[in-house]
């Protein structure tokens, strides 16, 4: 990641860009979406947030924010604005793994695969070392999304991220202690690292049969506790693994 601090950047998006943003996604009118001015930088203020197209467009990020998202950057003491956008797509990653094997994402389990580091004005998460934990994922891809996302971004009302604690001091010290898991979790953790998935960008089927997507006012069967559906687990699994999007589709039509 570059370095350059968030006081340094204006953003490059249009009006048309910003439309297409909020309709896209479903951002409330009651937020205020909108440009920043042309000498105004990605900096927080008291009433309103700078949100990265990235992380919605090729991150998996929604709103309203998964309890998991809200519980993870509260647990970090990071700004919503302050997460790399990558750091997001492991975060959905892992969201979408735990419900891949019929599991319920948790600190712990998610502090054993990553930890917090910080660059510059942002935070992303690292994945751990093998001698604690073995990743969650096969391949993520990275090479492919837009390196001027950090000009890319608009302003929102802070009211819509209320769950978002205070920006976090970059040069603050990280803790990192390595989590003790239930013995739920610890079955869940071994699942997870012996069945690694692809992380790319999710389709919105998938982010809605892993319950992250608002588009879908009822939930797909495919990741559904009942014995019958348990097959469509393993498929999602399977199919997470080639990144087959289309297949996926499939399955939802069916179900």
């Amino acid at each position: 990641m570059s370095r350059s601090g968030r006081s340094a950047i204006r953003s490059v998006l249009t009006v048309k860009d910003l439309k297409s943003f909020f309709e896209t996604y479903n951002i409330p009118q009651q937020f205020s979406p909108s440009l920043s001015g042309h000498n105004e930088s990605a900096e927080c203020t008291p009433d309103r947030i700078p949100l990265y197209t990235l992380a919605f467009s090729s991150c998996g990020v929604r709103y309203p924010l998964s309890p998991f998202k809200v519980a993870l950057l509260r647990q970090f003491g990071v700004h919503f604005s302050q997460l790399h956008p990558l750091g997001f797509m492991r975060v959905v990653h892992f969201e979408l793994s735990c419900a891949a094997v019929f599991g319920e994402p948790s600190i712990p389990l998610f502090c054993m695969f990553y930890k917090l580091i910080s660059d510059g004005d942002w935070f992303t998460f690292a994945k751990r070392q093998n001698s604690v934990s073995k990743p969650c994922y096969s391949f993520m891809l990275t090479s492919s999304y837009s390196k001027d996302w950090k000009s890319r971004f608009i302003f929102v009302s802070a009211a819509m991220i209320t769950e978002s604690p205070l920006p976090r001091d970059a040069e603050a010290a990280i803790e990192d202690a390595i989590p003790t898991l239930s013995a739920t979790e610890t079955v869940q953790w071994k699942q997870m690292y012996e069945n690694p998935t692809r992380a790319f960008t999710f389709s919105e089927g998938i982010l809605a049969m892993g319950g992250l997507s608002p588009s879908y006012p009822v939930r797909p069967k495919a990741f559904c506790w009942q014995k019958r559906y348990l097959l469509f687990g393993f498929v999602v699994i399977f199919l997470l693994c080639l990144g087959n999007c289309a297949v996926i589709f499939g399955i939802l039509l069916i179900t």
